[in-house]
C-alpha cells in the first residue's frame, strides 16, 4: 500500500536523525585488561568522546564461533545455536545476522563486511551485506577499509583484526607477553589509519558516523572457552558526536566466606601469573607403580580449563603427571586427569564447585587399580589407571598453573597435602575438615603439608618432615572471612552491540526478532538548534523515483536534517518501505507527488 502525501504532512519538533552511519570493529581475542595497560592513543581518544567500559562480558562461551555471532547477530548460543567453530549447529535462518535487518529496513543503505577470519563472513554474514570480503592479514583489513571509505559510500562498515588472537594463542593473553601487547598496540595504530579516512570524507562534517569496537573474548595462559573473568572480560566502545560520554565499570562487594578450618587468612590467585611452586624432591617420583594421594581445600567462582594443583603440562592429558581442573571447556564439574606421555586417565564427575565457597577435593592413586575422587570427604567416583605407566617429569608441584606457568587458576588454595600411599576412605573423610597432627593414622606416609594459613608469608612452610617449603609468585593474602564480589549485571554485554548499531542507524528492533541485547545509544532523534540557515536542495529526478537515491538531488546526496527541500512540478517522488526520510521543510510546487509505502518513516520538522 502507498500513501499520498499531497497537502498535508506531520510536524514534530524532533525528528529522526539523518545521515546516520556505523563503522563496527571487532579486535579478536582482547583481554579488557591488557588493553588497559597497553599503548593505544587511538582508541584512547575515541573513549574520551563517547561510552566505554572495561567491563563488558561475553556472558555465554567464550570461543570465536559464538562470539562473533553474539556480537552480529544479538543473541546467545541457546538461540543463535553455535557452540564452536566449527558453526555446525547454527539457527541463522531464524536469528540471522544484523545485517539482515539493516538491508531489509533500508536496501539503499551500502553495508560492506571485510575479516581476517573468514568463518565470520562465511558463516554469519553470508550474503546480507553488499559487499564482503575475506583477507589474509590485519593490514589488508586496513587497506581494503580505507578503500571503501575513500571510493564508495558505505552506511555500515564491518571490520574484523584477527591478529591479537593468534599472538595471545602463540605467546600468552597476558600483559607479560611482548608479542600479545604489540599485536594490541599495532591494531590500534590499523584502528588510526581507517578513522583517518573516514574524517577525510568529503561528507564527514554532513554525516553522523559513530565507532563502535569490541572483542569476541579475552584469554588466559594461552587458550580461552572457558568462565574465567580473564577469559570473559573485554572492552566495548562506542564514540561519536552523537554519543554521550560516559564510562561503566562494575560493582563490588564485600561478601563472608566461612571456611571450616577458621583460618585468618587465605592465599588469593588472580589467574594472571600468580602460583606456588613446590621444588621437585625424590619422594614426588611416582614412577610406573607408587601410590599416592592428593587433598586440597578451594574456592572459585570460576569453572575453567585450569590447573589448580598438579604436575604436569597441561597443554595434553597424555602428557606425564597429573592435575586437578574442570571438565574441559567450562566445566562446571571438577575433574582429576593423570597421563603417562601416551596414556591417560580422566575423571570428570566432580560436583560443580564454583561458587565461592570453600570445599574439600582429593584423589587416591592406586597405581595398579582405581583412581578415586572425593570431595567434602564424600566418595564420588573411579575409574582404572592400571594401564597408566611412568608419571615422572622431573618438576614439583605447583598450586595456581601448570609446570609452564600456563593455565592459570583463580581463587584460592588451602590445606594442600601430599601422601606416598592411596589413603582409604575414612581417612579422607575424618579429615576434610580437619588439620592434620600426629593422631592421623597415615601420618608417617605424609610427604607434603601445608596449610596455607602463613599470614603474610613469602614462602609456604612444608609441615611435613620433608621441609619442602613453597616459593610464592605474586598470590595475595588477605582476609578468610571476606572477599571482593564483582556484579556485572549493569555492564555491557556482547549481544547489546547489534542492538546498539540498530539504534544508530535509526531502525527500531523488531520484537518478533527476539534479539536479547538492549541498546546503549541515546534514542534516534535530533535537536533542531542544531539547524541554523537550513539550505535548500531540489529534486531533478534523474534517475529513478526514490527518494534515497543521491543523483535524484540536485546536490548529490539524500536530504539531512537541516535541509529544506523542494519537489517541482510533475514529478513523483516515492519513500520506499523501510526506510526512513527527514527535512527540515518541505515544499511542493503544482502537481507534484510524495509517496509513502507502508512501513516508510517521513518527518517534516518545521512548516515552510
Amino acid at each position: 500500500m502507498r500513501l499520498a502525501l499531497l497537502i498535508a504532512i506531520g510536524f514534530t519538533s524532533i525528528a529522526p536523525l539523518f545521515g546516520q552511519k556505523a563503522l563496527v570493529i571487532g579486535i579478536d581475542g582482547i583481554r579488557s585488561d591488557v588493553f588497559e595497560s597497553s599503548h593505544t592513543p587511538v582508541m584512547d581518544d575515541l573513549i574520551s568522546d563517547g561510552l566505554y567500559s572495561p567491563d563488558c562480558l561475553n556472558d555465554d562461551i567464550t570461543i570465536s564461533g559464538p562470539g562473533w555471532s553474539a556480537i552480529l547477530c544479538g543473541v546467545r548460543s541457546d538461540k543463535h545455536g553455535v557452540t564452536g567453530n566449527d558453526f555446525s549447529s547454527n539457527n541463522y535462518d531464524d536469528y540471522p545476522t544484523v545485517i539482515k535487518y539493516i538491508e531489509e529496513a533500508n536496501p539503499n543503505l551500502n553495508t560492506i563486511s571485510i575479516c581476517h577470519w573468514n568463518p565470520i563472513n562465511d558463516y554469519i554474514v553470508q550474503s546480507y551485506a553488499d559487499t564482503k570480503e575475506n583477507v589474509g592479514s590485519d593490514i589488508d583489513v586496513e587497506t581494503r577499509a580505507r578503500h571503501y571509505l575513500d571510493v564508495e559510500d558505505p552506511d555500515l562498515l564491518f571490520l574484523h583484526f584477527d591478529e591479537c588472537d593468534g599472538a595471545g594463542h602463540s605467546t600468552g593473553f597476558t600483559s607479560d607477553s611482548p608479542d600479545y601487547v604489540t599485536a594490541i598496540e599495532t591494531t590500534d595504530s590499523l584502528i588510526g589509519e581507517v578513522i583517518n579516512s573516514l574524517k577525510a570524507r568529503p561528507n564527514y562534517p554532513d554525516e553522523n558516523w559513530a565507532v563502535f569496537i569490541t572483542s569476541d573474548h579475552g584469554g588466559i595462559g594461552f587458550s580461552h572457552g572457558g568462565e574465567t573473568i580473564e577469559e570473559r572480560r573485554i572492552p566495548f566502545i562506542i564514540a561519536g558526536d552523537s554519543i554521550e560520554t560516559s564510562v561503566i565499570i562494575k560493582d563490588s562487594s564485600l561478601l563472608s566466606i566461612t571456611n571450616c578450618l577458621m583460618d585468618t587468612t587465605e592465599l588469593t590467585f588472580d589467574g594472571d601469573n600468580d602460583y606456588v611452586e613446590f621444588p621437585h624432591i625424590p619422594d614426588y617420583d611416582f614412577g610406573p607403580n607408587r601410590d599416592f594421594t592428593v587433598e586440597c581445600r578451594v574456592r572459585t567462582s570460576m569453572a575453567a580449563d585450569v590447573a589448580i594443583i598438579g604436575n604436569k603440562d597441561w597443554d595434553s592429558g597424555n602428557n606425564k603427571g597429573f592435575v586437578f581442573s574442570f571438565k574441559y571447556p567450562s566445566g562446571p564439574e571438577w575433574k582429576v586427569n593423570i597421563g603417562d606421555g601416551s596414556n591417560r586417565a580422566d575423571l570428570n564427575i566432580g560436583a560443580a564447585i564454583a561458587d565461592n565457597e570453600w570445599h574439600s577435593l582429593a584423589v587416591t592413586f592406586d597405581r595398579d587399580g582405581m583412581m578415586k575422587m572425593y570431595q567434602e570427604g564424600v566418595f564420588v567416583g573411579e575409574t582404572s589407571i592400571a594401564s597408566i605407566g611412568d608419571i615422572d617429569n622431573g618438576s614439583g608441584f605447583f598450586l595456581g598453573t601448570d609446570i609452564n606457568q600456563a593455565y592459570d587458576f583463580g581463587g584460592s588454595i588451602a590445606e594442600v597435602r601430599i601422601w606416598d600411599m592411596a589413603l582409604d576412605a575414612s581417612a579422607i573423610s575424618d579429615y576434610a575438615c580437619n588439620e592434620v597432627d600426629a593422631q592421623h593414622p597415615n601420618y608417617n606416609s605424609l610427604i607434603g603439608y601445608w596449610k596455607l594459613d602463613d599470614e603474610q608469608a613469602t614462602v609456604l612452610e612444608d609441615f611435613s618432615t620433608n621441609d619442602n617449603d613453597g616459593i610464592i609468585t605474586d598470590a595475595t593474602w588477605m582476609a578468610a572471612d571476606s572477599t571482593y564480589v564483582y556484579d556485572y549485571s549493569e555492564t555491557p554485554k556482547l549481544v547489546d552491540l547489534p542492538v546498539s548499531v540498530l539504534g544508530h542507524l535509526c531502525i527500531a528492533a523488531d520484537p518478533s526478532w527476539d534479539i536479547d541485547g538492549q541498546s546503549w545509544v541515546a534514542d534516534c532523534t535530533y535537536d533542531l538548534s542544531d539547524c541554523v540557515n537550513p539550505g535548500y536542495i531540489t529534486w531533478n529526478g534523474s534517475i529513478s523515483n526514490n527518494w534515497h537515491d543521491a543523483d535524484n538531488w540536485d546536490k548529490g546526496r539524500v536530504p539531512l536534517v537541516c535541509d529544506n527541500v523542494i519537489i517541482p512540478a510533475d514529478f513523483s517522488v516515492n519513500i520506499q518501505a523501510g526506510a526512513t526520510a527527514v527535512c527540515y521543510t518541505l515544499k511542493t510546487i503544482g502537481n507534484a507527488e510524495l509517496c509513502q509505502d507502508a512501513g516508510a518513516n517521513f518527518d517534516v520538522l518545521t512548516k515552510d
